[in-house]
This record gives C-alpha cells, sequence and structure tokens, in this order.
C-alpha cells in the first residue's frame, strides 16, 4: 500500500526534472557555484530517467539555500580562494553522494551541510565525513537524530544502533554492576557536528517544512 500512495509523487517529480533543470540554467547565480553548473551540463547533455532523478535530487538540493543564492556563491567563491584543494574535494564528494542518493528527503540534508561550510561551522574533511553518513544512514533515524531536543547518553533504542555503523553513533558499555554485559548507544562527536550543522543550515530554509 505505502509503495502505491508514494509511485504518483515519485512520477511527478520525474516528469518534472526537465522543467527543474531549465530554471536551473535560467539562473545564473545558481550556475556559477561549481557543483550545480557541472551537474546541470550532465543533466541537459542525457535525458533517461537517472539524470531525471538526479535532477529532482539536485533541485532539492538547491532549495535548502535558494533565497541565498547571491551569498553563498560569494562565500563559496572565498572558501575556494582560501583553499582551491579543499572546497574541490568538498563538490566532487557532493557530486557523487547526490548522484546515488536513493531519498528524496537526503538532499535537503546535503544542503544545510553546504551552509554550514561555506558559513565556516564545519569544515571541508567534516563535511564530507557527515556527507558519507548521511548516504549510508536510513532518513528516519537521520531526523530521530537531529530533532530530537535532548539525546539520552546511554540508549538502547533501534535508531541509534541502527546508526552506529555509520559514525554518528557510537557503543558504550555498561559500568554498574547491573549492566555488566549490557551495550548501550551514545550520539558520537560525528553526530553533535551533524546536529550543529543541521541546526545552522535550518536557518536558510525555515520556510521549507519536513515532508509527511
Amino acid at each position: 500500500m505505502p509503495a502505491q500512495r508514494e509511485r504518483p509523487l515519485l512520477e511527478a517529480t520525474l516528469e518534472t526534472s526537465e522543467v527543474v533543470i531549465d530554471a536551473l540554467v535560467a539562473d545564473k547565480v545558481l550556475s556559477e557555484i561549481p557543483i550545480i553548473g557541472t551537474a546541470i551540463k550532465i543533466c541537459k547533455a542525457v535525458d533517461d530517467i537517472r539524470n531525471r532523478a538526479f535532477a529532482s535530487k539536485l533541485a532539492r538540493f538547491v532549495s535548502g539555500f535558494s533565497s541565498e543564492t547571491e551569498e553563498t556563491r560569494d562565500k563559496w567563491r572565498e572558501r575556494l580562494a582560501a583553499s582551491p584543494e579543499e572546497t574541490r574535494r568538498v563538490g566532487e564528494t557532493l557530486f557523487f553522494i547526490l548522484e546515488r542518493l536513493t531519498d528524496f528527503d537526503k538532499p535537503m540534508l546535503l544542503s544545510r551541510l553546504f551552509l554550514a561550510f561555506v558559513d565556516q561551522v564545519i569544515s571541508g574533511e567534516e563535511l564530507r565525513r557527515l556527507a558519507q553518513a548521511i548516504d549510508s544512514s536510513f532518513i528516519d533515524d537521520l531526523y530521530r537524530l537531529m530533532e530530537t531536543a535532548e539525546i539520552p547518553s546511554k540508549s538502547q533504542e533501534a535508531w541509534m544502533r541502527n546508526m552506529a555503523t555509520s559514525g554518528l553513533t557510537q557503543i558504550v558499555a555498561g559500568k554498574t554492576y547491573d549492566e555488566i554485559g549490557e551495550l548501550y548507544f551514545e550520539v558520537s562527536p560525528l553526530g553533535d557536528k551533524l546536529r550543529n550543522a543541521f541546526a545552522h543550515g535550518r536557518r536558510y530554509d525555515s520556510q521549507v517544512a519536513r515532508p509527511k
């Protein structure tokens, strides 16, 4: 049943991808940001379902900072001038991860990381690590991590256990007599970085509601 309800939305998203790309091409500011300009050229070159999906993910990524494009472009240029190698690697990571994402909510999360990077809230290495963690995590678990106000220092909740392989949570052993042999989970330093970057980037796209 869920798949049947979601299918029209997916079809509509793919069918409007050509309109999305035309709009991105027309926006000269967006086209000047390297990752976006390169992606637009690829999407325009080949018209197939994979590139339509990529176009839709690109649009979700851009929507996270579409109201701040000139400022974002200028800050990207500043980061590029300060560290060309770092920004090149950031752009490559975002490009390849966007291309392979299997959830249409994740590009918005990547856009928040991008904004945190251009605002120097996180480093290029931290962005790349966080982008890989987002790619390997289940989207519902990511939302729980980022939207839970107070996460316990020790937990056995399934979503925290599931995220351990991504590096966003980590295993802690029980220390008291009653806890000997028990394994718990807590948010890792990398997970804290994601929460901070998410909170920072969210101020740019507060008008965009999380899909229900």
